[in-house]
């Protein structure tokens, strides 16, 4: 990666990974329960960082986070979860756009409160990535 724009190009990079679910890159997403019948799938970047750890060297840190999102009953969580902790995993330390993935997160691995008064899953998988890159002075 090359500069913080970057960021916007990791989340559709592993958007387009997750092609198979229709996964969207998006900043602020936002559905109605109407349009969660089918499962929505969006990568959000979150974080951008940089730590010194050469004079000449930077590490780079972007944190992006997948949601899903669909209207579900209570039977259908069990396979909802399985599938969520699987794609998850498929992403620890695999490289995109010359970051790797370096820890996968759940948080939250759903959410009680959405199913139980609106009968939708949400669950958040948190991706951390890093790279080096040559240090540019202002």
């Amino acid at each position: 990666m090359n500069d913080a724009m970057d960021c916007l190009v990791l989340s559709e990079a592993v958007a387009a990974s997750l092609d198979d679910w229709h996964a969207k890159p998006a900043l602020a997403p936002e559905f109605t329960l109407r349009e969660l019948e089918e499962l929505k799938v969006v990568v959000v970047p979150i974080e951008l960082s940089y730590k010194n750890i050469t004079r000449a060297l930077k590490e780079r840190t972007v944190k992006l986070q997948i949601g899903f999102m669909k209207r579900a009953k209570d039977e259908e969580l069990d396979e909802l979860l399985a599938t969520v902790e699987k794609l998850g995993m498929g992403f620890l330390n695999t490289v995109f756009c010359g970051a790797k993935c370096v820890a996968v997160g759940f948080n939250p691995i759903y959410s009680a409160d959405d199913l139980r008064e609106r009968h939708q899953f949400t669950s958040v998988i948190e991706l951390v990535f890093r790279d080096t890159c040559r240090r540019v002075e202002p």
